[in-house]
């Protein structure tokens, strides 16, 4: 169940905000509003928390792999810890300097290697005896077309370009040459110091990765004082983000509308005197708004009683973002792993599915996985990592007790439709076979067998989308709206129809007069009272505004009876799958190759699993969180109630 909610408005003095702060968050119970903040403080812990996160991201790309040993953590204290994470940044931009300096020399040898081992040195050295050499390169034609005041030494001639050297007394460059003169500038060292330094420095640049990935002694206690700054930032955002209201100006006057204008001609007076306004600091309050679980009000209040705080507490406004605070018992929560990944939160005004998604996820599961074999599996790992945790003395982690829930289900399926491992029905025990639904079984002619699992998805998402609907009429049982949910309801059962008519059979599901009813008739209540809120002529007008998707949710609900064959045909491919394994791997089993048999069982099995659960989290997640969702009203806008709290 969504848990009620009070908004709660604090009012402390300013100068003890920091200290009722602290308070209210030992409290641990006030899910904040967080307003927009900036202060020193807060931008200096920021830099600081971001030194150590690429800190420790640079260790973690650059540590060994884990069949080394890993050292003891290091016990720092925060200072050394800094200094320690600006020492792994130190190296990071020793790394990148050094492969920069070495692209720049790669460059430098590919430009000059033309040129030839001179040294730059020698160049300049001909300046002191007062003879200037320009280099440079022309194309053959060029060079030949230079006029004669000109006076060059041919250094190195190719078939179309030139490379000589202008010698002159100054070191101005004739004005007279050629456009297309591509001067040169001289280099810093020969070329080939430059290939010694590239090398040099090749050899050196991993020395950089080794030295950062040999500090995994920091990893753990990076990642602790992480934690230990993420509350620090926490705690300053909402210092820094609380609202100020004065209660004096500065000169320690009472603002209140009489004396506002003597004030500020107070102010002005003090200040062209030049002395202060006065000598004590003026009384400030600061607010803090944010929310708190209803049954935690009484607490709050003796809270704020005993710290002499003021505060108001009332119902949430319509347009306020509450969070979303849950509480279920010990069988719905097994969802919480799977919502937990998702990040799917109900807002706080809307339902909450979460019994309904959990029972509908495990069938869905249990569908796509569609394996009995598969689902032992899953409940045997589920089953160790239960009795491990017990074994630490430790509660159960609910991802197992989840994992178990579904691989029950999965075995349950599998039981009822014949497949294990995707073995074919000839090979399996007569005990297992008689266990089987024989509508749904693998022992059971494929036509008819398909038949009634396409009929089984489309019931299954019947029954869905109708309790979907009820729990709408639930909800507004005092508005005229159930009748709109009604004529839903009255679709879904028409378009069933239809759907079974379509795929199953058409001799068997014929599409009359009752059926045409249901869904013409669901169809106006849908329209005429969808959109109540004052009267029948509003809600008609509305429906009115948006008639094209009015008509288009007609064609939405035979989509989304339809959506459910997904079940059925995710299913069946899974199954082919497993079978073609068996098959390929069948020949090997019975001959020296029966390595390479068991080598792709494994595999292909392995393969076929990890589809299926991609598959869960495709199909079986979306006709919870899309198909189901629409049809109850939920968009999962909400977010988590998050407690101010160490």
């Amino acid at each position: 169940m969504i848990l009620p909610m009070k908004k709660i408005t604090l009012l402390v003095l300013d100068s003890q905000k920091k200290a009722a702060l602290k308070t209210l968050r030992n409290f641990g119970a006030v899910h904040v509003e967080k307003e927009t903040a900036s202060s020193d403080t807060l931008t200096e812990l920021q830099t600081v928390y971001a030194r150590l996160q690429q800190a420790e991201s640079l260790i973690t790309e650059a540590q060994p792999k884990k069949g080394a040993k890993q050292p003891e953590a290091a016990a720092l204290n925060r200072h050394d810890l800094l200094e320690a994470a600006d020492g792994i940044l130190d190296l990071k931009d020793q790394e990148s300097n050094t492969l920069a300096a070495i692209n720049k020399l790669t460059g430098d040898i590919e430009a000059y290697s033309s040129w030839g081992d001179f040294n730059p040195e020698d160049i300049r050295g001909f300046e002191e005896n007062g003879i200037c050499l320009t280099m440079g390169e022309l194309s053959e034609k060029s060079y030949a077309a230079l006029p004669e005041t000109v006076k060059t030494v041919r250094l190195v001639g190719g078939k179309k370009t030139v490379r000589f050297a202008i010698v002159s007394e100054t070191a101005d460059v004739p004005t007279d040459l050629p456009s297309d003169f591509a001067p040169l500038i001289l280099p810093e060292m020969r070329l080939s110091a430059m290939k010694a330094e590239k090398e040099r420095l090749q050899k050196r640049l991993p020395s950089f990765k080794a030295r950062i990935g040999a500090r995994t002694d920091l990893l753990a206690p990076l990642k602790a004082e992480k934690k230990k700054f993420e509350k620090e930032i926490e705690f300053e955002t909402v210092h820094a983000g609380m609202a100020i209201i004065p209660l004096e100006d500065e000169c320690g006057t009472e603002n209140s509308a009489e004396n506002t204008a003597a004030s500020a001609v107070n102010v002005q007076a003090h200040s062209a005197a030049g002395t202060p306004c006065a000598q004590k600091e003026p009384r400030r309050l600061a607010r803090l708004s944010g929310y708190i679980l209803a049954e935690k009000q009484a607490d709050f209040a003796g809270l704020a009683k005993a710290n002499g705080w003021a505060f108001i507490s009332d119902d949430p406004a319509e347009e306020d973002a509450v969070p979303t605070a849950m509480r279920h018992n010990r069988f719905v929560q097994l969802l919480t792993p799977l919502t937990d990944f998702l990040g799917t939160v109900p807002g706080y005004r809307e339902p909450d599915i979460s019994l309904w998604f959990l029972l509908f996820f495990g069938i869905f599961f249990a569908m796509i996985f569609g394996d009995g074999g598969y689902g032992g599996i899953l409940v045997i790992l589920s089953l160790i990592g239960i009795v491990k945790a017990k074994v630490k003395e430790q509660p159960a982690p609910l991802a197992m007790q989840m994992f178990l829930y579904l691989g029950i289900l999965t075995v349950i399926w599998g039981t009822a439709t014949c497949n294990w491992f995707g073995i074919s029905v000839n090979y399996i025990p007569a005990w297992l076979k008689n266990l089987s639904v024989p509508a749904i079984s693998n022992a059971t002619e494929e036509s008819i067998r398909n038949a009634n699992l396409m009929q089984f998805c489309f019931t299954l998402g019947l029954i869905q989308l109708t309790i979907g609907h009820i729990i709408s009429i639930v909800r507004n049982i005092r508005s005229p709206q159930i009748l709109g949910h009604i004529g839903s309801i009255a679709m879904l059962g028409g378009m069933y129809i239809v759907v079974l008519s379509l795929v199953v059979s058409a001799e068997r599901y014929q599409i009359n007069q009752p059926v045409m009813i249901a869904i013409g008739g669901g169809f106006a209540l849908n329209f005429i009272f969808s959109n109540y809120q004052t009267g029948i002529g509003q809600s008609i007008l509305d429906s009115l505004k948006n008639i094209i998707t009015m008509f288009l949710g007609v064609v939405n609900v035979f989509a989304d009876i339809m959506s459910y064959i997904r079940l059925w045909a995710v299913g069946l491919a899974g199954s082919a799958i497993s079978a073609t394994v068996n098959q390929m791997a069948g020949p090997a089993l019975g001959s020296f190759l029966i390595f390479l048999g068991v080598l792709l069982l494994f595999f292909g099995h392995g393969l076929n699993y990890i589809m299926n659960v991609l598959s869960v989290i495709v199909h079986g997640v979306r006709l919870n969180t899309l198909e189901f969702s629409n049809h109850v009203g939920l968009t999962w806008a909400g977010f988590k109630y998050e407690p101010f709290a160490e």
